[in-house]
């Protein structure tokens, strides 16, 4: 069953602020931004998703890639 496009949107927003919170731990912050990778993806893919909920995936997209960028190490 897919993921409601509403609900992967909450939890890019959330993945992203947690891995705001994981500076200190690159690892962290490196999974919850793949996390946030694939919700945001799920969104914008997602055939019911609106120009708003789109251009929020998309920031988020922005986002953890570029935290998945700088922990590419770990």
């Amino acid at each position: 069953m897919p993921i409601p496009t509403t609900a992967a949107l909450a939890y890019a927003r959330a993945d992203i602020h947690a891995a705001v919170a994981a500076a200190d731990d690159p690892h962290r912050r490196r999974q919850y931004a793949l996390s946030a990778r694939d919700y945001a993806v799920t969104v914008l893919l997602a055939n019911d998703a609106t120009a708003d909920q789109t251009r929020h995936a998309d920031y988020y997209l922005t986002d953890a890639e570029a935290f998945i960028a700088t922990t590419a190490d770990h």
